[in-house]
């Protein structure tokens, strides 16, 4: 979760609090003149829809495309930047009796989708081959940094395979790959994600590192919620084997397989549904079955979704993980 202070913490909490969105776009504070905001963060992709007034025709003459900005919230006039958005569309309505302006604003990964990677060197190169030299975690904090972001230290976010495990990666060998794709190979060897924080940053977020919860919201008492909804889903399929070590002439004569398993699951469907990767420039048992252990995890973590909505809480980030408490 977001870091806010106490003071903003029990702001929010209040029976009668008076939510705070800050709006500075171009140098300019629009937060007065937000007609409707509807800001949405999810995994690799985040977006802004910002309807803002404009009967005084004061906007008339402001271009705000391709500005950077991020959107605070809070409570009583105090807040918390949430990650970056640029306006990619501007466009003037008018209604009866009313004149605004609407931004349609897109984050972090639709950049990183519309950049083609090039590597920082001297001279810069669209083409690389790491060959077991940089950690996963390296190569990401490298491909990020290219791109003008910034990559947190990994911190207690480790799940003993991105600051461990050396691949065999390529960039752009055919075809040319955008900034967004290669950072989801890398992320996608580990059981980690990468979270977007303000001022162009990344996290690396290992939700299963334990089984704390970021916070806890109840039926009967604050910090509320006013709904819940939670589906479990069958986990189909069940169980992975990801074939590594394919020699340099194409065979499979050395062939090693990771295996992983969900036996509740399997005992749950009356039977083993059996997923296969291929990751060939693995050469090793050990990244084997962590490999295979990775694309488990994942599978795992579709088992549930839900809905649940809460009171103004500005400190909620993607992969927080959350306790409800009904006694309803």
């Amino acid at each position: 979760m977001r870091s806010i202070s106490s003071a903003l913490e029990t702001a929010q909490k209040d029976y009668s609090v008076t939510p705070t969105v800050h709006l500075v776009i171009g140098g300019t504070n629009y937060s007065s003149r937000i007609l409707v905001l509807e800001h949405i963060e999810e995994a690799y992709a985040e977006q802004a829809t910002i309807v803002i007034r404009n009967d005084d025709r004061d906007l008339d003459n402001d271009n705000l495309l391709g500005e950077y900005f991020e959107v605070g919230y809070g409570a009583g006039g105090d807040y918390v930047n949430t990650p970056g958005l640029w306006v990619k569309s501007q466009q003037f309505v008018s209604f009866e009796g009313k004149l605004a302006c609407v931004l349609w604003c897109e984050g972090y990964w639709a950049l990183l989708r519309e950049l083609r990677v090039m590597i920082v060197g001297d001279p810069p190169t669209y083409d690389a081959v790491y060959d077991r030299t940089h950690t996963v975690y390296e190569l990401i904090k490298l491909v990020l940094e290219s791109a003008g972001f910034t990559l947190e230290a990994l911190g207690t976010q480790d799940d003993g395979i991105i600051n461990t495990f050396k691949p065999w990666f390529d960039i752009n060998e055919m075809p040319y790959e955008t900034y967004a794709s290669v950072l989801y190979r890398l992320i996608c060897m580990t059981k980690c994600y990468l979270r977007p924080k303000a001022g162009k940053t990344f996290q690396v977020v290992y939700p299963q590192a334990s089984d704390a919860k970021n916070e806890t919201y109840y039926s009967y008492r604050r910090h509320y919620f006013h709904e819940y909804m939670e589906k479990t889903n069958l986990l189909v399929p069940n169980s992975v084997a990801v074939f590594c070590n394919q020699s340099e002439d194409g065979s499979w004569a050395n062939l090693i397989t990771g295996t992983a398993s969900d036996a509740d699951a399997v005992e749950a469907y009356g039977m083993e549904v059996l997923q296969p990767e291929m990751a060939a420039t693995i050469n090793n048992q050990s990244d084997a079955t962590n490999r295979a252990a990775a694309i488990l995890t994942r599978l795992e973590g579709e088992t549930l979704a839900g809905r649940l909505i809460v009171p103004h809480d500005c400190r909620v980030e993607l992969y927080d993980k959350v306790e409800v408490r009904d006694t309803r």
